[in-house]
């Protein structure tokens, strides 16, 4: 089955109700923000041990996206809308769509949080959030199967790169967590200040 093929039979047809688009929608462009509020909340109750591997998955995620950022420049892949196949129901990008980003970044986060102990258990959850949010991102007319399906080594990549890094990152980690630290104290103390006055 082809490429094409393949998001002939995902992309929604024209005439999507309302209900169903803004699900759709709500998938393709909103589940994302998760991401960044599920880690700021993940940082806030973390001990040092926890946020050594929440740096881990960060790095992993960025150099993910990176990755194929790298990827759209050597090897522009256009999109549906560029080809004038499919329904576009969300104003496309005009960037190129291989790999997806938005799949890049849940899936590197997914793959890199079971390389970890404390946040294992989010790999999988995260993984289905990432298939979620490429199936809508097709079914929106927004990218092919292939750029969504490309995202998986891209976020691979990303992971095995960061885990290789992690020996010798770690010093300087340690001491952007200790600078944190001694940050949030003072913090916490002018706001135990400002309160009793």
């Amino acid at each position: 089955m082809s490429n094409l093929h393949l998001f002939q039979l995902i992309n929604a047809p024209p005439g999507l109700s309302p209900q169903q688009l803004l699900l759709a929608t709500l998938m393709a462009r909103w589940l994302i923000v998760l991401a960044p509020v599920a880690m700021a909340v993940a940082w806030v109750r973390a001990d040092q041990a926890a946020r050594l591997d929440l740096l881990q998955v960060l790095l992993a995620a960025g150099l993910a996206l990176v990755l194929a950022e790298a990827i759209t420049f050597v090897w522009p892949q256009p999109r549906p809308f560029a080809l004038h196949v499919g329904t576009q129901y969300l104003e496309p990008s005009h960037r190129p769509g291989l790999p997806s980003d938005h799949v890049t970044l849940f899936w590197s986060l997914a793959l890199a949080t079971l390389r970890t102990r404390k946040y294992a258990l989010w790999g999988f959850p995260l993984l289905a959030v990432g298939l979620l949010v490429g199936w809508s991102r097709i079914y929106l007319g927004l990218h092919f199967p292939l750029d969504i399906a490309a995202a998986l080594p891209v976020a691979w990549a990303g992971t095995m790169l960061a885990s290789a890094l992690r020996k010798p990152l770690t010093p300087t980690c340690m001491r952007l967590l200790m600078l944190h630290d001694r940050w949030a104290l003072l913090l916490r103390g002018r706001i135990r200040a400002h309160r009793k006055t």
